[in-house]
């Protein structure tokens, strides 16, 4: 199930409120629908405020809940642009989202930002600082995944 995590506004970070996967999405994750529907969410908005990010021959992202080809090319290739927009911080080239733990951004054993943190800190970016505080807001945002987030 998709969640809420909440940080101490204290600490230098994306925003107060992040929002996470609770099992790893993509290529070997368990791929649970709530989990899926908020990693394509944020892919589907990123796509739209990126110019150039769809893959090539690639649909428009659709948020269906169920991991596919279309979804892993849409991760893969926002892996891709934000490792060559921000080489100091690289997000790990695996193909998955994997969940934020311990209330950091980034991961005890690759030492890099976690994927989810920096999908949500690209959504802030697409959208505003106010728009990530609350993302069921948002016009794209999959109204079953409401009850996930309980915000």
């Amino acid at each position: 199930m998709a969640r809420v995590l909440l940080f101490d506004s204290s600490l230098s970070v994306v925003s107060k409120v992040l929002y996470s996967v609770d099992a790893a999405v993509g290529r070997g994750g368990a791929n649970r629908r709530d989990d899926v529907l908020l990693v394509q969410f944020f892919l589907k908005v990123i796509s739209e405020a990126i110019p150039d990010f769809q893959p090539d021959g690639i649909a428009p992202l659709p948020t269906t809940g169920t991991w596919a080809t279309m979804s892993q090319a849409y991760l893969d290739r926002y892996i891709q642009v934000e490792n060559e927009r921000n080489p100091d911080s690289l997000l790990v080239v695996d193909g998955r989202v994997d969940p934020m733990v311990s209330g950091t951004l980034t991961g005890s054993i690759s030492g890099t930002i976690y994927t989810m943190a920096a999908l949500n800190r690209r959504f802030q970016f697409a959208r505003s600082d106010e728009a990530l505080d609350d993302i069921t807001t948002d016009p794209l945002f999959p109204a079953e995944l409401r009850s996930s987030l309980k915000i």
